[in-house]
């Protein structure tokens, strides 16, 4: 759950700075009050609690001291009460009529400390037995704490009177209030210095930010996708950096590929292009359409509607939207078709070979895996000499996971063979290998790539094997079905 602080900051689109700096101040504005309010109401009580427990004591002390005969006007012969005032304590005994039999108040300062506490001592039903604290000010000016104590009797606990005693607190008031001054003034200070730390903290771990967003921004302008923006730490700012730089290498490779492939259609369609162009040319300079002509002709078309058809099929799978009815498919039956159709294909110049082990049921669309394995067949019979031989295996093995099983297709055949540094390079868009014997086996370089494509969508991957002078396979690993997933 989002502060409401930081929510109002962001509706406002205030820069990340400001409002981090906006933000400690209050975080810190919020602290402190609490801490300031604590001490000063802890202060507030403590302190005068501090002088009634003096006051309670000298109470105690004068009652140990008295003596004499108890009765209702003259309570007890209290001792001399005028020593308590050099100490600053004012001192008076209440009968129960409430007269002041003894006091050290002189001249204008003679009566009670505090009335009220006098009058609910004597009116109250349980208030003889209560003691009072109060602050008043003596005449209206110095505050006074007023302790009111009930005398009891030495064996029992009837109230024969009160003495009340008086201390001013005009120094503790001042401690108070210089306490009070000192936390405005040191939460003032705090305030404004934790939001110039504030300020300097969002500058110094925002910098890093701001490089890189001018690192961005000068990348972008520039259209160069060879540079990178800085990393110069671990922490989450240095980890978006890392996190920008593998986009840039990810947009750099994809344009590169985007690139090459405008490059290489540009470059395919140019010849058939050229054929139809050279063709149609002719006929209007003989005046006369020619059978030969316009095979040629329609070949070309046939071709480029292929490649178009191509193009078109491996961008659904770039954007994830290939067409397919997926359904538990029995690959046994597919291979007995795509067995017809290679022997088809080949014309009787090559040995076909199928072999299939164990059940070999998959999740998938029919059509796609009879395209994926005619599309490596067609590769093999145009790559293995005559009286070669084409190899169709079907095995069911487990997974590395130890848990899955997987279904591996295989495709080998008796060809010259791939060269090593060809062999990364073959599942990409119009890649030959030969490039001067491709053209003339009708290939554009996308058959593989298709393949690698449908097989990705359906959740498996591809790998070819090759040893010059002895031949290719090329090895499709599918998940295997399993009816409880789905």
């Amino acid at each position: 759950m989002q502060m409401p602080v930081w929510s109002s900051l962001q509706k406002n689109n205030m820069p990340i700075r400001t409002r981090l700096t906006i933000l400690y101040g209050t975080i810190l504005t919020v602290m402190l009050s609490v801490f300031g309010a604590a001490v000063f109401a802890i202060v507030s009580v403590t302190l005068p609690r501090t002088v009634d427990t003096v006051l309670r004591e000298t109470a105690n002390a004068i009652l140990e001291q008295s003596s004499g005969p108890i009765d209702t006007l003259v309570i007890r012969d209290f001792p001399s009460l005028d020593s308590l005032t050099d100490v600053g304590v004012a001192v008076q005994v209440i009968n129960l009529e409430g007269k002041v039999v003894n006091s050290n108040l002189k001249g204008s300062f003679s009566g009670y400390l505090d009335p009220a506490s006098v009058q609910s001592a004597l009116s109250a039903p349980n208030g003889p037995y209560r003691e009072y604290q109060t602050t008043v000010r003596l005449r209206g000016t110095r505050p006074l704490r007023v302790f009111t104590y009930p005398i009891l009797g030495s064996k029992s606990e009837q109230v024969f009177g009160y003495i009340q005693l008086g201390r001013q607190i005009d120094d503790l008031e001042s401690a108070i209030q210089s306490l009070l001054f000192s936390l405005l003034i040191v939460g003032i200070v705090g305030v404004v210095l934790s939001a110039a730390a504030g300020a300097a903290m969002a500058q110094r771990v925002l910098g890093p930010v701001d490089e890189i967003t001018r690192a961005a921004l000068e990348i972008s302008r520039a259209d160069d996708l060879n540079r990178r923006v800085p990393v110069t730490s671990n922490d989450e700012v240095g980890r978006m950096g890392m996190a920008f730089n593998e986009m840039l290498e990810r947009l750099q490779s994809l344009f590169r590929a985007q690139q090459r492939l405008v490059a290489d259609v540009s470059h395919e369609l140019r010849t058939p292009l050229t054929v139809v162009r050279g063709n149609a040319e002719l006929m209007y300079a003989m005046g006369c359409a020619d059978i030969e002509s316009i095979q040629a002709i329609v070949k070309e078309s046939e071709r480029m509607t292929r490649m178009v058809s191509n193009l078109l099929l491996l961008s659904q799978a770039d954007s994830g939207q290939l067409p397919m009815k997926v359904k538990p498919l029995d690959l046994g039956s597919i291979l007995e078709d795509i067995e017809r159709s290679a022997n088809i294909m080949s014309a009787g110049r090559h040995e076909i070979r199928i072999n299939v082990c164990g059940d070999l049921i998959v999740r998938g669309d029919e059509d796609r895996m009879k395209q994926v394995l005619l599309n490596l067949v067609d590769n093999a019979i145009k790559h293995t000499p005559a009286d070669g031989r084409i190899t169709i295996s079907a095995d069911c093995l487990m997974g590395p996971d130890k848990n899955h099983q997987q279904i591996k297709l295989s495709v080998s055949d008796t060809g010259p063979g791939i060269p090593a540094p060809d062999l990364p390079h073959v599942f990409d868009r119009f890649y030959r290998v030969d490039k001067s014997r491709s053209r003339e086996l009708g290939g554009a370089g996308l058959g593989l790539a298709i393949v690698r494509s449908i097989v990705e969508a359906h959740g498996g991957h591809i790998d070819v094997e090759s040893v010059l002078g002895e031949g290719t396979t090329f090895n499709v690993w599918l998940p295997a079905y399993e009816p409880n997933v789905v």
